[in-house]
């Protein structure tokens, strides 16, 4: 056996030991990549640059790519399936391959063989790539899930043949790895998407039986879409859908961008809190900034092409609520549920009666500054003793 080839094999072993070892251990796949081309070029391959690309399952991007250098390590590329360029992707060595579903693509970048037959390949030999190789591991049969990995020497004559090999086998052995992240990544972000992240987390973490939650005290937050019955009515579905999106922006985005959680949407309603951890007058502070917030984006949106108004009230409300599962064990949600939950609906259900369009219980306002100005004291459906409510709105 050459030295050439006992390299070779010794590369290959101590490179799989270490991938099926990482396999077992829930490192992020930047870190796993960047540890493998560190090692790679470690062991003597001319390594110049690495990448990989995987779809990924997200309400705001469809794939992923990490991309290494030697001289600045691992960079996460997220891109939006609306994003501008994807031409030039289809016009890509990555967008060949995918279109044509080959295995494997190589490209000597100097040398009598040289063939550079995308815009991407001068730009690495302008680096100072001097051979590129692309594969493709399928996860299914049907090709439809899978990743590519590209690799780009810098010796002066490129892979070897037998680098290659060693390449296309360390590129299935990290799609097995990746794969398993990969899944992983589309279980968080499909529970962040529909639970929060919170309660998406307490869900991937186990807590999926019926009765699993905790008692938690909050700042609550309610809004109501104005006039929703007849904004359906005469809207098309489209248009209706797209205002909706408009108004969740200015809530519910309100809410998550002041550093709360958004518990349920429920139909034309934002229900969101913001926990008390070091203070009720913490909480409260972050729940009154996001409500300005929200009226300071309506204030600051266009005139919508259906002129058709857009409006909303908001309720802010004080107390302890059960934050966990409930349902049926088929059918579960994670949500919030107690007297409290309660009471802040009605509230937000004076903002129409009483013609202000922000509206505060007495708790809530005792633990956060400002200049309340008291509309009463009003009897709740459902309660027995009337709620003291403020504004600091005007009507």
């Amino acid at each position: 056996m050459d030295t050439e080839e006992t390299d070779s094999t010794v590369l290959g072993s101590t490179i799989s030991e270490w991938l099926a070892e990482e396999a077992l251990n829930d490192s992020e796949p930047a870190a796993l990549y960047d540890g493998l081309c560190r090692r790679l070029r470690g062991l003597g391959l001319p390594i110049l640059r690495g990448q990989v690309a995987f779809r990924i399952l997200h309400p705001l991007y469809d794939a992923s790519t990490v991309t290494w250098m030697a001289d600045t390590g691992s960079v996460v590329g997220l891109f939006r399936p609306d994003a501008p360029g994807q031409g030039r992707f289809m016009r890509s060595p990555y967008g060949h391959v995918l279109t044509h579903r080959l295995p494997v693509l190589r490209r000597r970048l100097t040398g009598e063989t040289a063939l550079l037959d995308f815009d991407e390949l001068d730009e690495f030999r302008a680096l100072g790539g001097t051979d590129y190789v692309l594969f493709l591991v399928r996860f299914d049969r049907a090709g439809s899930r899978g990743m590519m990995a590209s690799w780009l020497a810098d010796r002066a004559s490129g892979f070897t043949d037998g680098e290659i090999v060693q390449l296309r086998r360390i590129t299935r052995e990290l799609a097995i790895s990746m794969k398993s992240r990969i899944e992983r990544s589309v279980a968080h972000n499909v529970a962040h998407a529909y639970l929060g992240e919170r309660a998406g987390e307490a869900v991937l973490a186990g807590q999926i039986r019926r009765g699993d939650g905790e008692k938690i005290t909050a700042a609550l937050w309610y809004s109501d879409l104005r006039q929703s019955t007849a904004l359906a009515d005469r809207l098309s579905a489209e248009d209706f859908l797209d205002l909706l999106g408009r108004y969740f922006e200015m809530t519910a985005s309100a809410v998550l961008a002041g550093g709360g959680e958004v518990v349920s949407l429920i139909g034309d309603a934002v229900l969101g809190l913001f926990r008390v951890e070091d203070s009720a007058g913490e909480a409260c502070r972050r729940a009154l900034a996001a409500a300005h917030e929200a009226r300071r984006r309506l204030a600051a949106a266009a005139e919508p092409a259906t002129n058709l108004p857009l409006d909303f009230g908001i309720a802010l409300h004080l107390g302890q609520v059960i934050h966990g599962n409930v349902g049926v064990p088929e059918r579960l949600q994670f949500t919030v549920v107690g007297a409290a939950v309660n009471e802040i609906v009605r509230v937000q259900d004076l903002t129409k009666q009483l013609g202000w369009p922000l509206l505060a219980t007495a708790p809530f306002a005792a633990n956060v500054a400002g200049p309340w100005r008291p509309v009463g004291e009003h009897v709740l459906r459902g309660l027995d003793t009337p709620m003291p409510v403020l504004t600091m709105a005007q009507p």
